[in-house]
């Protein structure tokens, strides 16, 4: 009988070990980045667009971030429980949120270099004189 407590200790502590003691159900550090990013570039887009009056747009927040739920494969009970065990871990989130960060700024800059190109391009025809 000990030898079988024994075994599923073990068992126990190497299953939790494996999976760096983030219980089931609480996306990884990557799950966590990507929908993140999503999210903050979403929220971004809104504030901008409502000129930070989110009540007119309630609705269509919501379903733009059911639709970055769709496109992960999450719900939302997945995400509110990794929100409190990385609350509860900063150790972990914050470089989840520097990887955030830098996703977002690259995106920006991405965005910024198309824009520059674009405008600093010439017409695609040409005036014969």
């Amino acid at each position: 009988m000990k030898k079988i407590l024994f075994l599923l200790a073990v068992v126990a502590l190497l299953t939790s070990c494996r999976s760096g003691g983030r219980p089931a159900g609480v996306l990884d550090a990557p799950q966590m980045v990507d929908f993140l990013s999503e999210a903050y570039l979403l929220e971004g887009f809104y504030a901008v667009e409502s000129q930070y009056r989110y009540d007119s747009m309630r609705p269509e927040v919501l379903r733009a971030y059911d639709d970055i739920l769709a496109k992960h494969h999450l719900s939302r009970e997945q995400v509110e429980k990794s929100f409190k065990y990385y609350a509860e871990h900063p150790d972990l989130y914050e470089p989840i949120q520097d990887s955030v960060l830098a996703r977002i700024e690259s995106v920006i800059a991405d965005d910024t270099i198309a824009a520059q190109s674009s405008s600093n391009s010439t017409p695609d025809f040409q005036l014969s004189l």
